[in-house]
C-alpha cells in the first residue's frame, strides 16, 4: 500500500500549488479510474524556471531539475483533482517526457529520470510506471521540458 504523505515527509518533498493552464485546456480529465494530467512545464508561482534547448542553452543537470519540477507540478494537479485525498492514488501509470533540445541530443532517458526518480520516491512501493522520453524542436513558452501523465485513482462511487 502506498503512503504518499509519509513518503513526502520522508524525502522532505513539498507539492507546490497547482499552476493555472497557460492556454485554453483542462488541467486534467477523469475517467472511471484514470486521471489524465495535461502537459506540465517548469513553472513556479507563474514564473518559468527553465527555458531553452538542452545541449545548446541548457545543460543536462538543469534539464533533470526541470523534469523533476514538471513532475512536481503534475502531482499538484493530481492533488487538486482528488481534493487533496492522496490515499485515492493507486499508481502512476505512464508519463510522456518532452525535451526541448537540439538535433544532436541523445540523452533523453537521463533527463526523464528526473521525473521517474521523483515518482519512485513519492509512490514507493508501487512506483513502477511506463514512460516515453522524446526530443522536440520547441515547447510552449520555450520550456526546457514538458510532461504529461496518467494516474490510476480509486475514485469513490
Amino acid at each position: 500500500m502506498i503512503n504518499i504523505e509519509e513518503n513526502l515527509r520522508k524525502y522532505n518533498i513539498t507539492i507546490p500549488k497547482a499552476n493555472k493552464p497557460v492556454a485554453n485546456y483542462s488541467p486534467y480529465v477523469k475517467t472511471e479510474n484514470l486521471l489524465f494530467i495535461s502537459g506540465q512545464i517548469p513553472i513556479v508561482d507563474g514564473k518559468m524556471l527553465f527555458t531553452g534547448k538542452v545541449n545548446k542553452d541548457v545543460e543536462i543537470p538543469s534539464a533533470i531539475k526541470a523534469a523533476e519540477l514538471c513532475m512536481l507540478n503534475s502531482f499538484a494537479i493530481l492533488k487538486d483533482a482528488i481534493q487533496n485525498n492522496l490515499n485515492l492514488v493507486r499508481k502512476c501509470v505512464k508519463i510522456n517526457v518532452f525535451i526541448n533540445s537540439d538535433d544532436l541530443f541523445i540523452n533523453q532517458p537521463e533527463v526523464a529520470d528526473g521525473a521517474s526518480n521523483l515518482i519512485t520516491k513519492i509512490m514507493s512501493p508501487n512506483s513502477d510506471h511506463a514512460r516515453s522520453a522524446v526530443s522536440v524542436n520547441s515547447l510552449p513558452k520555450n520550456a526546457t521540458v514538458e510532461i504529461d501523465s496518467v494516474f490510476e485513482i480509486a475514485f469513490e462511487r
